[in-house]
């Protein structure tokens, strides 16, 4: 009877011990019974795919190395008549000029195409407000231009012009937005800008 005894002890002393193993695990690791990671993707809360793409000065530029920064990756085109409207309004410039110094950062990226082009220096005097004889036709945008060479718009859905993607510093999507209307568009991008900077 001892044996019997000592043996049914031996057992539920063994389960128990599993049991508060399997319990302790489980909450020292949360994400068992939290949600899962966002994947990457190009829905909002997901995270961005990352690339890296050589800018028109010849710079590498590495979605993945601007984690802690908020980033708004700017898809748009040289001849691209919406895109002229929106940079001649001066939104993007105004919200470069104000949040960059507090870690706020635009890539416009060139999609080539009937929209877009094929040269660096064009790329690069649409955003900078140049025209081709150096006239200023808007305020310059300072930050960025790379021309897509590598199907980055592919792989983030891009169609109609401009779209943009503003990204937190961890690199998740939260808010994305096609075309550009008026300056609603440019305050309800500030307002997305200034809840993700400290």
């Amino acid at each position: 009877m001892k044996t019997q005894t000592r043996n049914a002890v031996t057992v539920i002393g063994t389960l128990v011990l599993l049991f508060a193993v399997i319990l302790a695990f489980v909450l020292l690791n949360p994400r068992i019974l939290g949600p899962p990671e966002p994947g990457v993707g190009i829905e909002t809360g997901q995270f961005a795919p990352a690339f890296t793409l050589r800018d028109v000065n010849g710079t590498d530029w590495n979605l993945s190395l601007h984690r802690g920064q908020v980033v708004l990756l700017d898809f748009m085109g040289a001849r691209c008549a919406t895109c002229a409207v929106e940079m001649g309004a001066g939104g993007m410039q105004y919200l470069y000029r104000k949040y960059s110094a507090r870690g706020f950062e635009i890539l416009s990226i060139d999609v080539g195409g009937a929209l877009g082009t094929a040269d660096p220096a064009e790329a690069w005097r649409f955003v900078r407000g140049l025209n081709q004889d150096g006239s200023r036709r808007w305020e310059e945008g300072p930050w960025p231009v790379a021309l897509d060479n590598q199907g980055v718009d592919l792989s983030y859905g891009v169609g109609p012009l401009p779209m943009k993607y503003l990204l937190d510093a961890s690199g998740k999507i939260v808010w994305k937005h096609l075309g550009y209307q008026d300056y609603r568009d440019t305050d309800a991008m500030e307002a997305q800008i200034t809840a993700l900077l400290p």
